[in-house]
């Protein structure tokens, strides 16, 4: 399995009772991402109906922030997360309401891929991990790929390259 994270906008909205909380697409399905990762379909696995919602993927205590509730939403072709940000965390969401973090992450670990056409990994099954606030948005040259599809990707390209000129050559 190989873990992936991806980012995603945020937004603040209020529930009946008055409570502020985050709903955020957490990925897009059948679009290539910045990091050149395209979910082919409703791919993602959940194991439970809830997940951590994490400081930028965070691993201690202090790096909790509340939980999640991601589903497949078909008219929206998205993953998309309601979060529940705990009372104990209120300035999380102020720091959204003044425009500190826009962004979310989701985190899931691939199980079956392939690479596409124009080398992007194309996901085939994969499952969920986490949603993580995060201070860096869908900047493209930021490098979010945590995991080893990076290296395999760089190989895949190289190979295919040098296939490239092999062929040319006997053309």
């Amino acid at each position: 399995m190989k873990l992936v994270e991806n980012i995603a906008k945020v937004e603040i909205v209020e529930n009946e009772s008055g409570d502020k909380n985050i709903r955020a697409i957490a990925s897009y399905v059948h679009k290539k991402n910045n990091n050149d990762l395209y979910l082919d379909g409703d791919v993602i696995e959940f194991k439970r109906e809830v997940y951590p919602f994490l400081f930028n993927h965070g691993k201690s205590a202090d790096d909790f922030l509340g939980e999640s509730r991601t589903n497949y939403d078909a008219e929206l072709d998205a993953y998309v997360s309601d979060i529940n940000v705990y009372d104990n965390r209120p300035e999380i969401i102020k720091a959204i309401e003044n425009g500190v973090y826009d962004s979310v992450s989701i985190s899931y670990y691939i199980t079956e891929y392939s690479f596409g056409e124009e080398d992007e990994i194309i996901v085939k099954h994969a499952i969920m991990n986490e949603v993580s606030l995060v201070s860096v948005g869908a900047d493209p040259e930021a490098k979010l790929m945590n995991n080893e599809l990076a290296d395999e990707r760089k190989a895949f390209i190289e190979a295919k390259n040098r296939l490239k000129e092999i062929k040319s050559y006997y053309e």
